[in-house]
């Protein structure tokens, strides 16, 4: 049955988009009344030309919540390779005399995201890399302590153009000079009946993160939010919660310090002593000497990861290491500094980027906004560059089922590669039509529809069917 419907899908889908132009299918999908008060910017590039053969409010500055992490994409790729790989370097502080260090073991950020990621599972782990190299430098004591230098970037970690209400959650984690386990932790506890919390615990544990409850029982309603403050550092539960058993995902505020207790402890299970009580002051700048550098994947897989998974963290840290290339940025805006290279360098390419309205590199700034036009511009740009071999187009994701239920009963679902973004009020698609040789590009960005998400998806999907189903 499954197969005849799916058969049935795809022959309608023929029909439909027989015939039709490129401005007509783009025409039927604005003209449709749950787009009566939204800003639904379309434009649909040919490669060969350059010539964008439909659109509609094509230069028009929308919202484009996570299709902005291409273009962060874009201009790491351009700025930094495709080979290019972040560089954390752990040092040895101090002197050593026989198997005993008298001083520390100091880890320096580099800004790198991937450290301890899960999503980089044969990635070597820092943690292991750092123990086998004091093992091999006869290291058996450490009179003082793991230690993080995070100075490569100012305080605060986070964006100044992300909401309050997005810091505390796993997709708002924020970009420190030193990541660890992509920057997020669990927190569990229970209520009882009569709205008793049990002892709040973390894990991975973080030794120097407090948490604060401000919840309010309600024996029949939930409604949990959380809130951090990352001077402190501390995790602040608010809201309501009724009785249960609660495991909630949130930011770390502190990675560096979990990285420094993971490194402790692992040396100390490996019998290697961390005493903690070093001091190194009286001795004006100790010696240092440099024991690894752990190099990160290369940036085309970190890109392909991050566009797959819409990873916010991940792509605001390209548009930081984007930044630290340019020296400008020294004692001024590290953020500002990224964005003002991005547009640099897109007009560089001969990409307008006037009406690109970047407030960070991932598109969670809800202020971030961008044009059509841009978009498709950028991606005709990219379709032929490569970097380590790989194009744009080969590190987005195929369009699969992420935008409706039609197009997966088609061919498209495989010929189209994408990025998608979305938030509240927001449903946007930028990509390339056919995923292994791009002919096209386009850049689908709506605002303030009015219909389910659902039924907005498949509307675009019915539009992009009609412009490509009939196309070879």
């Amino acid at each position: 049955m499954k197969q005849i419907t799916s058969s049935l899908i795809c022959l309608l889908v023929a029909l439909t988009a027989w015939g039709m132009t490129e401005q007509e299918a783009v025409d039927l999908f604005v003209s449709n009344k749950a787009l009566s008060h939204a800003a639904a910017g379309v434009a649909v590039m040919r490669l060969d030309s350059g010539k964008v053969v439909a659109s509609h409010l094509l230069d028009q500055a929308i919202v484009t919540a996570s299709t902005m992490k291409t273009v962060t994409s874009t201009v790491a790729l351009e700025t930094l390779g495709g080979e290019f790989r972040f560089e954390t370097r752990v040092l040895l502080r101090g002197t050593q005399h026989g198997d005993t260090l008298r001083g520390d073991l100091v880890v320096v950020g580099s800004g790198d995201p991937t450290l301890g990621s899960r999503h980089f599972k044969g990635q070597p782990s820092i943690v292991t890399e750092v123990v086998q190299a004091v093992k091999q430098q006869g290291i058996a004591t450490i009179e003082g302590r793991v230690l993080i230098d995070e100075q490569l970037y100012p305080y605060p970690p986070y964006s100044i153009h992300w909401d309050v209400g997005d810091l505390a959650w796993d997709y708002g984690a924020a970009v420190h000079s030193l990541n660890y386990a992509d920057n997020e932790a669990h927190v569990s506890f229970k209520v009882d009946k009569w709205g008793r919390f049990s002892t709040f615990t973390t894990r991975p544990h973080l030794s120097n993160v407090q948490v604060i409850n401000k919840m309010q029982f309600n024996s029949s309603r939930e409604n949990v939010d959380f809130a951090l403050e990352y001077a402190t550092p501390a995790l602040v539960l608010m809201g309501q919660v009724c009785p249960g058993t609660y495991n909630l995902t949130f930011a770390n505020p502190s990675p560096g310090q979990l990285l420094a207790d993971s490194l402790t402890d692992a040396l100390r299970r490996q019998g290697v002593g961390v005493l903690g009580h070093s001091d190194l002051s009286r001795d004006g700048h100790p010696a240092e000497r440099l024991l690894l550098t752990h190099r990160s994947p290369a940036l085309t897989d970190i890109i392909a990861s991050l566009l797959d998974r819409s990873d916010n963290m991940f792509t605001h840290a390209l548009l930081r290491a984007v930044a630290v290339r340019d020296n400008s940025w020294r004692g001024g805006n590290l953020d500002r500094t990224g964005v003002e290279c991005v547009k640099r360098l897109l007009k560089a390419r001969g990409i307008d980027s006037e009406a690109l309205f970047m407030r960070d590199g991932s598109g969670l700034a809800r202020a971030g906004k961008a044009s059509p036009h841009l978009f498709v511009q950028m991606l005709a740009y990219m379709a032929q560059r490569r970097y380590a071999d790989k194009r744009l187009c080969d590190l987005m994701p195929k369009a699969g089922k992420r935008i409706g239920t039609l197009l997966p009963a088609t061919r498209l679902s495989n010929d189209i590669v994408l990025k998608s973004g979305s938030m509240t009020d927001v449903q946007c698609f930028v990509g390339y039509y056919p995923a292994a040789d791009p002919q096209y590009a386009f850049a689908v960005l709506v605002n303030n529809y009015n219909c389910p998400r659902a039924e907005l998806k498949n509307l675009i999907d019915r539009m992009l069917i009609n412009i490509f189903g009939a196309k070879k």
